[in-house]
């Protein structure tokens, strides 16, 4: 039997808070006296004091379902996973259980409580780089791994991959050991060397089972160790929902498929489905971020939400989507979710009266983009340059979508490698930052 998203949510805090595990309700988006975050980004983000010693927690087991809003990999949103704004089932230990038990909880709530095929399972541990050479390989991870799956479903990556936080630009970090779930090999890209260090989708990460907090980045970069150990662990409600519900995206899951069916009715594109999927991310995130009091604007968090919200007016243009059918979609959003966050409670008027306003305006942004465009397009010989396709997506707000789109209209290619290689050039020195 499929388990709802209810379902999920109510095993996984009761399954926690029946080993000692106080259960703490989600925080707000905005962040509480935390100028290193625009957004609350993570599960452990609002507890960061509590991590370092600063504040003392209401217990030293804690989980919850806390909601976030990540925009780090917000060009990969529309694919099979990602999402700019999701909830995230956590559990967390500051200062009590560290490695052994945070592995062996994981396994069992995998095992028994989900009922997971196991023989699918694959796991990361951190196997050492040298861009942080006082940090160790964690041999003491993978020894608990290796008592439960094989040693070759454990396999070792660097700091990129297993080595998380903070959650800002400073604060406590950690090596960590992540769960993978293997898809299948119809979802994999055929290589006999793919596993989880490999983006071709077949290897789907469900749950960062432990960051072992046992240091913290300053400023200058330098780690330092904490003055206790803790664990902060985290699963996407949504990717648990895709495997446990046995669809192929979490926009099949019964969390976003409600969103999603408003905007394909209304959408030209009825086998594309990318468009669709990302507004119906955008939407679902926008409507969370308003209600929590954000409003758009070009500075600090405001221009999080603007740039999600252009990004669904881009994408509805593409597809002829009107904005009657945003707001119909943002008032599913408010009610869908609204016994889990009341603030969303006959909230979508106050929504809709936001994206009309933003829809305004950027609807005269749109103009001046299309008028560059023109500027560019006279120049191009041919082929919009990836430099030039960048500055139209960071200046104006342009997805490569849209711009390809306008410069097929006229006869135009663009050069995506060279925008990939910029827009990688652009990620890397922002890393560490929420936008």
């Amino acid at each position: 039997m499929k388990l709802t998203s209810s379902e999920i949510r109510e095993r996984f805090l009761s399954y926690f808070s029946k080993r000692g595990h106080l259960v703490i309700e989600s925080k707000p988006l905005v962040p509480n006296n935390d100028p290193t975050l625009l957004v609350i980004n993570s599960g452990m983000a609002p507890l960061k004091s509590y991590f370092t010693g600063e504040k003392s927690p209401p217990s030293k087991r804690l989980c919850n379902i806390q909601k976030c809003v990540r925009t780090n990999d917000i060009e990969s949103v529309g694919d099979s996973h990602h999402l700019t704004f999701f909830e995230m089932m956590g559990n967390w230990s500051i200062g009590d259980y560290f490695k052994d038990k945070a592995i062996h909880l994981a396994w069992v709530l995998i095992e028994e409580v989900f009922g997971f095929d196991t023989s699918r399972i694959y796991v990361t541990v951190y196997g050492g780089d040298g861009r942080l050479p006082n940090v160790r390989p964690d041999e003491e991870t993978q020894q608990v791994w290796e008592t439960l799956i094989p040693s070759e479903r454990i396999v070792r990556l660097g700091a990129d991959s297993n080595f998380w936080g903070p959650a800002g630009t400073i604060g406590p970090c950690g090596p960590c050991t992540e769960i993978f779930f293997d898809r299948g090999e119809n979802y994999g890209c055929g290589k006999v060397n793919c596993g989880p260090d490999c983006e071709c989708g077949r290897f789907l990460e469900i749950w960062n089972a432990g960051v072992f907090m046992q240091y913290y980045l300053h400023e200058d970069d330098k780690l330092t160790e904490l003055p206790f150990k803790s664990v902060d662990a985290g699963a996407g409600l949504e990717r648990f929902a895709m495997v446990l519900q046995g669809v192929d995206t979490v926009y099949e899951t019964d969390l976003l498929k409600p969103i999603l069916e408003i905007i394909t009715e209304k959408s030209r594109l009825q086998n594309d489905l990318r468009s669709v999927r990302i507004m119906t991310d955008h939407i679902r995130c926008s409507t969370f971020m308003i209600v929590d009091g954000i409003q758009p604007s070009n500075i600090g968090r405001a221009y999080v939400l603007r740039r999600i919200l252009r990004r669904m007016f881009l994408h509805a243009k593409l597809t002829g989507i009107e904005l009657s059918t945003l707001k119909e979609a943002a008032k599913t959003v408010c009610a869908r979710f609204s016994s889990y966050y009341p603030k969303l409670k006959n909230s979508g008027e106050i929504v809709g009266e936001i994206i009309d306003n933003e829809a305004s305006i950027f609807d005269k942004t749109l103009r001046r983009g299309l008028k560059e465009f023109d500027k560019i397009a006279s120049r191009s010989h041919g082929m919009i340059t990836g430099g030039d396709t960048f500055k139209l997506h960071d200046t104006l707000g342009f997805p490569l979508e849209l711009t390809k789109e306008i410069a097929q209209t006229r006869g135009l290619s663009v050069d995506e490698e060279e925008f990939k290689s910029k827009f990688e050039e652009h990620r890397r020195r922002s890393r560490g930052s929420t936008n």
